[in-house]
């Protein structure tokens, strides 16, 4: 049925609708069918490969033979409906396309259609005289119902329910504001400005939305008494919607410009501009209704083309002057002071931009009507009117958010400029983008269509990454990432403390168990969203060969890194030196380690060149290192004397280890002293500049007492021929 309506093109846009509207339903049965696996295929296909591959030479025992036929014979049975399925969808899904490919076609032909000009006088008459016909059939439909008896009696059955309705709706309209305000007092009356402006717009929503439920609640009430006839039922229905643009409209007035003038505005107006913004946004307000329930209006009442175009020019005339002098407002705003209201909250060139762009639009949109071209002109004037509305929505709506979460934080400045307050208003934003799209004309069926293809995700192969499966993904890996945390926490803290591993041991562990767990816990992410890894090992093949070149040096380091903590050359506190740099080892990452000079400052080695470079490690398995102490002595001194000196003050320093015993070395004859080493063994050489430096005040306290002379660099100047320098002098300058 829907090729020969295709085919046929007489098809009207409703019945396309309706006909799209079946297919999107048999498309999702196709779907979930094509999607469908019987657990008896996993299991034949089990038993399949349990008899292992076809023999290349194609013989093979005939019962194995006969049983591989029978097991692909039953696969082939259990995938034929799925294989249908997925040719139905094929085909479900093309004839969808080829359906919106013609509604929109139709759309744009009927916008773009020109219809006769409203400057004939001669339409106006016709176009009252419909109109009026129209309102009053409306009107009577209530009286003919009420003349109905059966109608009536229905009515009447229905009292009691009719009545509760329109008492709540009462009850809300005249209670609903004081709950609100009594629930916000603590709020209203904090002497924090954020608080006060929260407030505000707190309670200027609940009214909104107790308004629009009263309004639901009374066409709800008249719904169910019965009173009327088809046509006035969907304008029943549509209240809500009709009447919504204007109570928004008072809503937004006072919340983009405040009555009071010391209060915080959105829009950064001045104060002579304040009460014609406010006028000219509830009169917006009131055309944008006008106009829905006139395009209402006309898809029942059959209107001739003349009266259309009668209807458009009045509506969009009267809409259009009101968006140019709100545009032409927020237009001079660029002559206007910044900052005589308050901080500016909206930035003032999108201000600007958007009164240019709101002038424009509503002259181009006059000239249309005037021409004839009446559907072009209302859709692109309410397209934009209610563009503009829900834009301010968003703009109160962001500074209640960044009022909300300056409340919340500590410092209320701070807060209110948080990366918090920006998060939320972003996401915000890309929540309103569907809201945008059905404004701008998209039809729901289309949004639904890109909603569905979002959900069924990519192929990568044969793997199906959707939305879905993604976030069961990252959830499954947090969790696992969060039970890695805490082990490594509980390691360290409960059970490797108390142990008599060293610290390099432990952090080598901790650092092992925490690799372990997040390649563990991506594992079993990948597994529990049910993807298949091997069918992405072409893709991985083809990527690896670009990481390979471009990552090269980070694999390598990240390898080393882990050899690091594998055979533990170095671990964390050792004193070593690589590159010309020497410090403590702090940290070992995966890509690189982390080392703290003597000067107190970080040097990042990466983990490549501690592994096939050249490392001193000053520390490594113990802290014993050696020191050697050199001394000179003036000649003349008795070098067994200077031994006798200097063998006790090594010996009876504390950390000067007893076995092996110091020594003091008598090394040689220098050019200017005689040369002594004292060579010692410390218990912790981290220690080792400070004992040197006793040492050295010790040797110098004995041998200053015992009157041996340290020794300094002189020298003798022999002038060969003394004579010269007195012919020098001689002569005449």
């Amino acid at each position: 049925m829907a090729q020969d309506t295709l085919e046929a093109g007489t098809a009207s846009a409703a019945f396309l609708h309706e006909l799209r509207k079946q297919l999107a339903l048999r498309r999702s049965e196709f779907s979930e069918v094509q999607n469908f696996s019987p657990a008896r295929l996993a299991t034949l296909e089990e038993q399949l490969a349990a008899l292992g591959p076809m023999p290349e030479s194609g013989t093979e025992p005939a019962e194995i033979a006969e049983r591989r036929m029978i097991l692909a014979q039953e696969i082939k049975v259990l995938n034929a409906p799925r294989l249908r399925a997925r040719e139905a969808y094929k085909q479900a899904d093309g004839l969808i396309r080829e359906i919106d490919a013609t509604l929109s076609a139709k759309e744009t032909e009927n916008l773009l259609q020109l219809r006769p000009s409203p400057i004939d006088l001669r339409l106006w008459p016709v176009a009252v005289l419909q109109i009026s016909e129209k309102l009053k059939s409306l009107v009577g439909s209530v009286s003919t119902a009420w003349h109905t008896p059966v109608l009536r009696d229905k009515a009447h059955d229905q009292l009691s329910l009719i009545v509760a309705l329109l008492v709540a709706a009462g009850v809300l309209l005249t209670q609903g504001r004081r709950w609100l305000a009594r629930a916000l007092r603590r709020l209203s009356r904090s002497e924090d400005a954020y608080g006060v402006d929260l407030a505000l717009y707190l309670l200027g929503l609940g009214k909104l939305v107790n308004v629009l439920l009263c309004v639901f609640l009374v066409s709800r009430a008249w719904s169910i008494s019965r009173l009327y006839d088809f046509d006035l039922s969907v304008l029943l229905q549509a209240s809500p919607g009709i009447v919504a643009p204007f109570f928004i409209g008072r809503w937004l007035a006072t919340q983009l410009c405040p009555i009071d003038e010391t209060t915080r505005s959105v829009l950064a107006l001045p104060s002579g501009s304040r009460v014609q913004a406010r006028f000219w946004i509830r009169f917006l307000g009131v055309a944008i209704s006008a106009m829905i329930f006139m395009a209402f209006l006309n898809s029942m009442g059959d209107f001739s083309s003349g009266t259309v175009a009668v209807i458009v020019v009045v509506l969009v005339s009267i809409a259009g002057v009101g968006t140019l002098q709100l545009g032409g407002l927020l237009w001079r705003q660029s002559h206007g002071s910044q900052a005589a209201t308050g901080a500016e909250q909206v930035p003032h060139r999108i201000v600007v931009r958007l009164g240019q762009g709101l002038a424009v639009v509503a002259a181009i949109c006059i000239a249309l009507a005037v021409i004839g071209y009446s559907y072009l002109a209302i859709e692109l004037l309410m397209t934009v009117l209610l563009a503009t509305e829900f834009l301010g929505i968003l703009f109160v709506t962001f500074e209640a958010v960044r009022n909300a979460v300056a409340m919340l934080s500590p410092d209320r400045n701070a807060g209110y400029d948080s990366l918090a307050a920006v998060v939320v208003n972003a996401a915000l934003i890309l929540a309103s983008l569907p809201v945008f799209a059905l404004i701008a004309g998209v039809r729901p069926s289309e949004l639904m269509e890109l909603w569905s293809t979002f959900q069924s995700g990519v192929t990568l192969g044969e793997v199906q990454l959707s939305p879905s499966v993604v976030l069961q993904l990252i959830v499954v890996f947090v969790i696992g990432l969060l039970l890695t945390r805490l082990i490594q926490r509980t390691l360290k803290i409960r059970i490797l403390a108390k142990t008599k591993i060293d610290a390099g041991g432990q952090n080598a562990i901790v650092s092992g168990i925490g690799y372990f767990g997040i390649f563990l816990a991506a594992v079993v992410a990948i597994t529990y969203a049910g993807l298949d890894l091997s069918s992405l090992a072409i893709v991985a093949g083809a990527l690896s060969v670009g990481i390979g070149f471009g990552l090269q040096n980070i694999v390598s380091n990240f390898v080393s890194g882990i050899i690091l903590l594998i055979e533990r050359p170095i671990s964390v506190g050792d004193w070593i030196e690589v590159g010309g740099n020497m410090g403590i080892v702090r940290k070992i990452s995966v890509r690189s380690t982390s080392i703290q000079t003597f000067d107190r400052t970080d040097v990042i080695v990466p983990n490549a060149d501690l592994v096939s470079g050249t490392v001193t490690n000053y520390t490594h398995g113990s802290s014993v290192g050696r020191i050697i102490v050199p001394i000179g002595v003036a000649y003349g001194n008795d070098t067994r004397k200077i031994e006798e000196l200097l063998q006790p003050l090594a010996e009876q320093h504390p950390l000067v280890l007893k076995d092996p015993a110091p020594s003091v070395v008598f090394q040689g004859f220098g050019a200017d002293s005689l040369n002594f080493e004292i060579r010692a063994l410390l218990s912790d050489i981290n220690y080792g500049l400070t004992v040197r430096s006793e040492l050295n005040h010790q040797v110098y306290e004995v041998l200053t007492a015992n009157g041996i002379e340290i020794p300094f660099g002189q020298r003798d100047i022999w002038i060969r021929n003394p004579e010269a320098l007195g012919a020098v002098r001689s002569e005449p300058s």
